[in-house]
């Protein structure tokens, strides 16, 4: 199931069943530490979209399963850790394709190897630019990698086997992420 919203009582608690400080969820999830202050802290002001969703994301990759509220059964919503089933490896490297230069790097999902090809567009279009060198792409990608993380892993678990090698297409990706 697919998250897309948060409350300030389950971002906090998932940050403690990690063992994060509001800083480190900060540096993961790539949004100012003042975000996750005023969120936790109950502020009028929300985070925005984006900033909700790479919360999560971060969250998620981390091993937090975050659960709906059931309303019939008189429960509220929560948090708890599941098992991590994505290994990954942040050894990007470049592989030229008909479209351009894309970046691959190997994952492993329930104990099986993948070699995973974000297309140089999708790299663009998160981070809203054309970004020309492997270097920038690289950059792009690293800070962003629970968005990515969480497209593969979204991928995978909606296939039977592990392929070899995935392609990761916008439609992977949580809603609100470009």
């Amino acid at each position: 199931m697919l998250v897309t919203s948060i409350s300030a009582s389950q971002c906090s608690a998932a940050r403690a069943l990690v063992g994060w400080s509001q800083d480190q969820l900060a540096t993961n999830a790539q949004v100012a530490r003042a975000t996750i202050a005023s969120f936790e802290g109950n502020a009028r002001i929300e985070p925005s979209r984006k900033n909700l969703l790479a919360i999560i994301a971060s969250l998620e990759q981390a091993g937090v399963a975050f659960i709906p509220e059931d309303i019939e059964r008189g429960l509220g919503a929560g948090v708890r850790l599941r098992k991590l089933e994505l290994e990954y490896s942040n050894m990007l490297r470049t592989s030229l394709h008909a479209e351009g230069w894309d970046l691959i790097f190997p994952v492993r999902y329930k104990a099986k190897g993948c070699i995973v090809t974000i297309p140089r567009s999708i790299i663009d279009d998160i981070a809203r630019g054309n970004f020309r060198t492997t270097d920038e792409r690289v950059k792009v990608v690293q800070n962003h990698l629970p968005q990515f993380l969480g497209a593969v892993e979204t991928r995978l678990s909606a296939m039977a086997e592990v392929p070899a090698q995935i392609t990761l297409a916008i439609e992977d990706f949580a809603a609100g992420t470009f």
